[in-house]
């Protein structure tokens, strides 16, 4: 039986094209082609590309669920930027959060999700949403007041802003990321 047969339109020359342009191997690319077919194989076999909403995905790849950044990974990874995912948007962010993804790579992808206001620069607003965000305070009810968070947000400004210019750049997450040990094994997770 192979891959063709058991999932239309996943040919064993797009399975290798896959493992090529990503991060992932075969076993990992079928793994998780074997979860997003199940969501509606009626679906899949009709469109191979089709888009699945949010809330579909959700309730299949738990990793997904309780993360802060929920809303940011479906709008940064959504090629279509609807909060939709077609398998190959999957692809992209499984890629991109695997162990196997390059640190400037990974950077790159995280400066996209953490740059929340999408104005190509981390800046204070950006700082203060994050650890909102990060410490599960609005989930709480228990913000820390704005003062607090622009002290923090400017500290982090002032020991990481290589340039002076109010917020990190694309260029100095990156090498800012590079230096951080942890950074690789934060943004991650485990198919």
């Amino acid at each position: 039986m192979g891959v063709g047969q058991s999932y239309p339109g996943l040919t064993e020359d797009v399975l290798e094209d896959y493992t090529t342009l990503t991060y992932l191997n075969k076993g990992e690319i079928l793994y998780l082609m074997k979860k997003f077919y199940s969501i509606d194989p009626v679906r899949m076999d009709a469109d191979y590309h089709h888009r699945f909403e949010k809330n579909l995905i959700l309730k299949k790849f738990d990793v997904l669920q309780n993360n802060p950044f929920q809303d940011r990974l479906f709008r940064v990874f959504s090629s279509k930027e609807d909060d939709c995912f077609s398998f190959e948007d999957l692809l992209d962010l499984c890629s991109a959060m695997s162990s196997e993804c390059p640190i400037e790579v990974k950077a790159a992808w995280a400066f996209r999700v953490f740059d929340l206001d999408e104005d190509n620069q981390i800046s204070s607003r950006d700082i203060s949403e994050i650890v909102d965000r990060l410490t599960g305070a609005a989930r709480r009810g228990h913000l820390l007041d704005d003062d607090s968070k622009n002290k923090i947000a400017n500290v982090i400004l002032e020991e990481i802003n290589l340039v002076s210019s109010g917020g990190i750049g694309l260029n100095e997450f990156k090498i800012i990321m590079t230096r951080i040990p942890e950074f690789h094994s934060s943004f991650y997770f485990r198919l």
